[in-house]
């Protein structure tokens, strides 16, 4: 029996190897256990499934690397994809293989100027990486010549063969030569898809990585049975009750996408949405933000997220239900990697409990560990993670002081804060100097009103709905509207009036100017002479913006914009915003 515990058995070059070794790749995965002989050594069709993770990419890039080593006029290989970001990591990291000129790659797609596309293809390439409809873009201007195509590789090949993606590969496939090379990679793969990959193909051969679909992932799987109109509510609960959240919000649709994260950044949270609707620039950006977590929160579609390879993440949040299990699979893989545990929480209504029945079975014969049930977060408990997360902040802050430093501490002279703080002890006493600097610091954060009445169901009583708490105001319904009375979201976050003792503020600058909540909030801080956390119930809108100030501070907002030539319009809102 070969031994397959290094790449070194496969007969690959030695440059091939150095790159792998440089990459810190010591021992292939089991996929690339399975698949790496079969594309190096031997002809046919394949159809490759194993979750994601599990090192698909290298799975076909490194036979490529191996087996293309001539310059040719036209291109030798191509690979499809689903988007434009797995195109880009496709690319990136089938280059990384390289230790010679050759293969040349490049990565065609839309939105992003397709001249200098043409110019990498005029230049020479072997391996082209695209997506289809800059591919047919090409082909159309008869600057991508298919006819001497040796491989024809599809990545994500679920989405790619779905019923929006068909006719382009068929027209696609169809300009390459007859004996070329299919290779399908997936980490999933329903049986009408593999029916309409035997219907073009004929005689596939299918590889499958059993043992890493039998392995029990590093996710605790959850699901939560909650009205349309609770889920955000719910959610801001996972969020404050997590000790760092990080995660993934997976939608059915575009506009959900959009609806979601815009509700999220109104009621304070760092999130964005993600899907094929952006400009290239803007999916960058976005993503470039999330991976420097200075966002940490990025609500996408399955193909919007396909190819976007976060690492660290710890949450994966169903806000839909997928409609399958292997997507259900691909999309909790996400997180729970490198060894760190993960969370997937769907959310479920009422009206879908049979479909996460089936589906938490189904999870449980191929995983061996069904969806459980959960409750919300309870107010108390998010209230104790608040306080956690006080105290760890505060003391973080604190310089450590060594025995060395301590004979000189009682000659330092104390620092403004601590002046400060000696006087208020000195005024009110320990306790309450102490509380009074909470409240002013964390009050919004321990404001146990910010949460509102969830109406949850429980784990076999479906019927009998359980409420959490009773809360006051209003509440989203979900749709961009409002619901009915008796529920709060938290301090009139979506901008449903004010308190007795705040005022609604109009701000003249809106999306369409390229301002967020966080630039809004900015503006009133230095325009009212309010810290951040009085700035509330930010409400943006296309050409302006509605926020709650205390009263003064909204005097002394409309006053500054009044005196500073450059400050956009600031004015008391007129009626209801």
């Amino acid at each position: 029996m070969t031994d397959t515990s290094s790449f070194s058995s496969f007969g690959l070059s030695e440059a091939v190897l150095e790159a792998l070794a440089e990459k810190g790749f010591t021992a292939p995965s089991s996929i690339q256990t399975i698949a790496l002989p079969r594309m190096l050594h031997e002809d046919g069709h394949l159809i490759v499934k194993a979750r994601t993770g599990t090192g698909k990419t290298a799975a076909f890039g490194i036979p490529l690397v191996e087996r293309i080593t001539r310059q040719e006029a036209l291109p030798q290989a191509l690979i499809l994809t689903p988007t434009r970001e797995l195109a880009l990591q496709v690319s990136r990291e089938i280059r990384s293989f390289c230790k010679t000129p050759f293969p040349r790659i490049t990565a065609v797609y839309g939105g992003a100027p397709i001249r200098s596309q043409i110019k990498d293809l005029a230049r020479g390439v072997e391996i082209v990486v695209g997506t289809p409809g800059r591919v047919m873009d090409l082909m159309d201007r008869r600057v991508l010549d298919l006819s001497t195509i040796d491989w024809f590789i599809l990545d994500e090949g679920d989405e790619m063969l779905d019923m929006g993606f068909l006719e382009d590969v068929e027209t696609i496939l169809a300009a390459t030569k007859q004996d070329r090379r299919v290779a399908l990679f997936s980490a999933t793969m329903p049986d009408a898809i593999l029916k309409i990959v035997r219907d073009h193909l004929g005689k596939v051969d299918i590889l499958e990585d059993v043992t890493a679909a039998d392995e029990k992932p590093a996710v605790d799987q959850y699901y939560m049975m909650v009205k349309r109109e609770d889920k955000l509510e719910a959610f801001r609960r996972l969020v404050d009750s997590a000790e760092d959240f990080y995660g993934l919000v997976f939608c059915a649709t575009k506009v959900g996408t959009d609806e979601v994260a815009r509700r999220l950044v109104e009621a304070g949270y760092a999130a964005e949405a993600i899907h094929g609707d952006l400009s290239q620039e803007a999916r960058e950006r976005t993503l470039r933000r999330f991976r420097a977590r200075h966002t940490t929160i990025l609500v996408a579609t399955d193909v919007a997220a396909r190819g976007i390879d976060i690492e660290r993440l710890t949450h994966v949040i169903n806000w839909d239900l997928p409609n399958d299990r292997e997507t259900y699979v691909h999309r909790i893989g996400r997180t729970g990697r490198a060894g760190r545990r993960g969370t997937a929480v769907s959310f479920v209504l009422p009206s879908e409990r049979g479909r996460i029945s089936h589906l938490s079975r189904n999870i449980q014969r191929t995983l061996g560990v069904a969806i459980a049930w959960m409750r919300a977060p309870s107010v108390k408990s998010v209230m104790q993670a608040a306080r956690k997360w006080i105290i760890d902040s505060v003391l973080n802050t604190v310089p450590e002081i060594d025995d060395t430093d301590e004979a000189e501490i009682g000659e330092l002279e104390p620092t403004a804060h601590g002046a400060v703080a000696k006087e208020l002890i000195e005024k009110l006493g320990a306790e309450k100097a102490v509380e009074a600097l909470v409240s002013l610091t964390y009050g919004d954060i321990l404001d146990p009103t910010r949460y509102s009445f969830i109406t949850e169901f429980s784990e076999q009583k479906f019927d009998r709905p359980e409420p959490l708490r009773t809360g006051r105001g209003r509440r989203f319904d979900g749709k961009g509207g409002e619901g009915k009375k008796g529920a709060s979201f938290g301090r009139n976050r979506f901008g449903e009036g004010s308190k007795p003792g705040q005022s609604r503020v109009y701000v003249g600058v809106g999306r369409r100017q390229g301002a967020s909540a966080k630039d809004v909030a900015n503006l009133l801080m230095r325009a009212g002479g309010v810290p951040g956390r009085l700035v509330d119930a930010i409400e943006m809108k296309d050409y302006c913006a509605y926020a709650t100030l205390p009263d003064d501070a909204a005097k002394r907002a409309c006053s500054f914009s009044k005196q500073d030539p450059k400050s956009p319009p600031i004015k008391p809102a007129s009626g209801k915003s």
